[in-house]
């Protein structure tokens, strides 16, 4: 996983201008794509000069990755209630954590979406590194509550758990790729998600039905 630390510089400021500064920058990467974006314009909005942010970060790709680092915390810290790895019903967890997900981006749209935009990054190899590794990490998780359920009878015994956690990962690719809507939209630091809650439970049973018909014992 690609991290790269603040300089202690940034460390160093005040709880509140830190604030100030992660928000603006946050708000600049998730309206643009990483080469789009620009130091000119967090300045302009911090109102500091742009030698300040090279006392805090090495660079534009340092920060990118000490902003990702930040909202993976923030939203894993946001999930961890859902994350049980013991669900007395396997397919109302797994409803319940994408809707857990889908309050995150209600909640925290300007994370979410610089997370967003994040996963979609084609131009740093980091990034697409990093995808792979997190994938994994959901495959492994996933994987592991699998073969719990298959251990007490719920799921078919005689099916991959790991190729049923790739399945599952894919249904929140689907689901991106259904309910997000076009990058002209009227709020580029809106919900990723702009479908009603209807409308995406709508979307995400149908795809957990599928997998719900094919692995239940």
């Amino acid at each position: 996983m690609v991290t790269l630390e603040a300089k202690p510089t940034f460390e160093r400021l005040k709880p509140n201008k830190k604030k100030q500064f992660i928000e603006a920058a946050l708000e600049e990467f998730a309206r643009y794509s990483y080469q789009e974006a620009s130091l000119n314009r967090l300045v302009k909005k911090l109102g500091i000069a742009k030698g300040s942010i090279y006392q805090y970060f090495d660079d534009k790709k340092a920060l990118y990755f000490y902003l990702k680092d930040f909202v993976i915390a923030q939203k894993r810290e946001f999930m961890q209630n859902a994350m049980t790895t013991t669900p007395d019903n396997f397919w109302d967890w797994l409803e319940a954590l994408f809707h857990r997900g889908l309050a995150f981006d209600a909640q925290h749209p300007v994370m979410n979406r610089f997370l967003y935009h994040y996963s979609q990054e084609k131009l740093i190899p980091e990034v697409t590194k990093d995808m792979v590794r997190y994938d994994q990490e959901a495959i492994d998780f996933f994987s592991s509550i699998i073969k719990q359920q298959q251990e007490q009878g719920r799921l078919k015994k005689d099916l991959d758990a790991t190729v049923m956690a790739r399945l599952i990962i894919q249904i929140s690719k689907t689901l991106l790729e259904t309910l997000v809507p076009a990058e002209d939209d009227s709020d580029p630091l809106g919900p990723v998600i702009q479908a009603s809650e209807a409308e995406y439970t709508r979307a995400l049973r149908q795809l957990i039905n599928i997998l719900q018909s094919g692995m239940n014992a």
